[in-house]
């Protein structure tokens, strides 16, 4: 880490630990901490980086401490100093945190904030901060109650995903809001903010004494606030909440969520007072929030160059580490599988959530993403592999190659295996086998071979992947019954998570998409090769959303501002240049440009015959869901 060129922080405070990645102005990875919740701090006597439930809680209540956020905090703070990070070259900094959980900022919070000495850690000065001492965590199901009523509020659950982005998720942080309000009134009214843990890890930053008071407390980025319900998302929604403080948040649900609309205490203060709690929103992820707080300059030798850029969200920040064009996704393969889909275009729907992109120019017209959620991942795959491949992965392999379908077969085979109701489709459960020959389908108990289930459970996971991309990409007209399924969706997908070692699944990917898959790479450290890039994505996004930020503060006036893949692709693509690593970096048969690298593509003629399936398939899958 030597000479003076800037360097970029990213963090990400996850459910399990507190990380940190250290990034140079090529956007390389110089080196990275974390804080374990249970090892580290153990005081806290977390599970899993959650409490253990309490005769008081309400069932299926899952939260942790907010001082064991705060303590990681001070605790990182060391152990970067300890690592001699030159804190001191770092220029702008971002945070990324567990979506969904809510942090309550108690009155006090902003004399607090501002009145902090150096010589004293955060944990020993800002306890009184926080309004609630818990902070709900995204496995929390104890606000069904309040989720009905959300849906209801605005006339069901295709309607609340057409308006925020989303159905109504007992995880979402207007349930949680509610819930907090009707069971803890005087907390809620000794709130002055409530913030994400985006925003607080973002607030945490800038704290020191002579901050402003008014302004120390950071808002909301709007890709996290995605994962509210209560963000109007419609692009009509601008207008309709026009003369608030800022458009975007959903009167109605505001109006629930504070008890306004249920005949609630009026000295809770209503709609109005809940907006003011929750603040403005940041449109500009590019644009900095402050500088870095006088704690952290006095005590750990931050610069006042150091420019603080808004927190967003685990899932956001992960997308950005992949820069992801359009028609571009990631799949991350793990015990669910998630797939993330960049769009031009909001497209909600019930089954998945719709983002604001991450890191869009407000000026630069509407960017988006989708995730899609799958509870039957490599829970699904191990299951096939132990019962029915000798519980060994090169059998599965081997199975796969062996009975995959081809063009022509006399048999045709379709398996959907929900080991727990499903997520898409909604609540599908149960093990469902057909079979095809001559005539029309048939419902099957097992299929002919054992080994037949291995090719058969890649195959209808990943059409499913294909389908619903397809109506992503299609816009929100679509329909089931007017998706495309004979155009590709999909220009390359990033391929992650533990099952994207496997090349006989990554391949198998490629097969039914039609596309390359790809993964990210960097130069080895004699920058003389490429070399995977097994870093921490979410606090990686971060840092490369700080650098964008900064180099946009760099740029004269009249100069074009870049969209942020653009930033990313240029900055890499330079540096492979530099360094003389150009695409034929990778392995024999791969090629790697701008920090990509090809990991295997579609086979010739294979693609075509998951097309001319995918039809039938979608209506066995509806067949499925009624026999189940």
């Amino acid at each position: 880490m030597d000479g003076d060129a800037p360097l970029f922080l990213g963090l990400d405070a996850s459910t399990q630990a507190l990380k940190a990645s250290l990034l140079d102005v090529d956007l390389n990875v110089l080196s990275e901490l974390e804080v374990r919740f249970d090892r580290d701090l153990p005081h806290y006597k977390t599970t899993g980086g959650v409490s253990a439930p309490t005769a008081d809680d309400d069932e299926g209540t899952v939260v942790a401490p907010v001082m064991l956020y705060v303590e990681s905090i001070d605790l990182l703070a060391e152990r970067m100093r300890s690592a001699s990070w030159p804190l001191e070259r770092i220029r702008a900094v971002s945070a990324a945190g567990q979506q969904h959980a809510s942090v309550y900022f108690s009155r006090a919070a902003p004399r607090i904030f501002t009145t902090l000495s150096a010589g004293k850690t955060l944990t020993e000065q800002v306890e009184a901060a926080f309004s609630s001492k818990v902070v709900p965590n995204w496995q929390d199901s104890s606000t069904g109650e309040a989720c009905k009523a959300f849906e209801r509020a605005l006339g069901g659950a295709d309607e609340m995903a057409r308006v925020t982005g989303s159905k109504a998720h007992t995880r979402f942080t207007g349930p949680q809001i509610y819930k907090f309000r009707t069971q803890q009134p005087q907390a809620y009214k000794d709130t002055e903010r409530i913030g994400l843990v985006s925003s607080f890890v973002t607030t945490m930053l800038c704290v020191g004494e002579g901050a402003d008071a008014s302004t120390v407390i950071k808002g909301i980025d709007e890709s996290d606030a995605c994962g509210m319900n209560l963000l109007d998302m419609r692009p009509a929604s601008a207008v309709e909440a026009s003369g608030k403080l800022e458009p975007g948040w959903n009167q109605t649900l505001l109006a629930l969520a504070s008890g306004e609309s249920e005949g609630a205490d009026a000295s809770l203060g209503g709609a109005v007072e809940l907006e003011k709690k929750l603040g403005v929103i940041y449109r500009d992820a590019g644009a900095p929030v402050g500088t870095i707080g006088k704690w952290w300059m006095q005590r750990y030798g931050f610069s006042a160059d150091c420019q603080v850029f808004p927190g967003t969200g685990d899932n956001p920040a992960t997308f950005l580490a992949f820069s992801l064009a359009e028609r571009q996704a990631i799949i991350s393969l793990g015990t669910s599988d998630t797939v993330m889909v960049a769009t031009h275009q909001y497209v909600p729907d019930a089954d998945f959530h719709a983002f604001f992109h991450p890191a869009r120019l407000p000026s630069s017209g509407d960017a988006f993403f989708n995730m899609l959620v799958y509870k039957s991942g490599s829970l699904a795959r191990e299951w096939i592999r132990d019962q029915y491949c000798q519980r060994s992965w090169d059998v599965f392999n081997a199975d796969v190659e062996r009975f995959r379908l081809r063009e022509g077969e006399g048999e045709k085979r379709v398996g959907f295996y929900w080991l727990r109701p499903e997520i898409i489709p909604a609540g599908a459960s149960g093990v469902h086998r057909y079979t095809k020959q001559t005539g029309g389908w048939a419902k099957a108990d097992e299929f002919g071979q054992a080994g037949m289930n291995a090719g058969t459970i890649l195959e209808t996971q990943f059409l499913n992947y294909r389908y619903r991309s397809s109506s992503i990409v299609a816009g929100p007209s679509s329909s089931s019954s007017t998706v495309d399924t004979t155009t590709l969706p999909l220009a390359a997908i990033y391929a992650v998570g533990g099952a994207s070692s496997n090349p006989t699944i990554t391949q198998s990917m490629a097969d039914v998409f039609g596309c390359d898959i790809v993964k990210p790479v960097q130069p080895s450290e004699d920058a003389k090769s490429w070399t995977p890039a097994n870093y921490n994505f979410c606090s990686v996004g971060a840092a490369y959303k700080a650098a964008w930020g900064w180099s946009r503060m760099q740029l004269q006036r009249g100069d074009k501002v870049p969209e942020f893949d653009e930033f990313v692709h240029a900055t890499k693509s330079r540096q492979a240049k530099q360094a003389g690593l150009g695409a034929a970096g990778g392995a024999a048969g791969e090629s790697v440009e701008g920090g990509v690298q090809v990991i295997c593509r579609p086979r010739e003629g294979r693609t075509q015959v998951y097309t001319d399936v995918i039809g039938e398939w979608k209506q066995l899958e509806e067949r499925a869901q009624k026999e189940a």
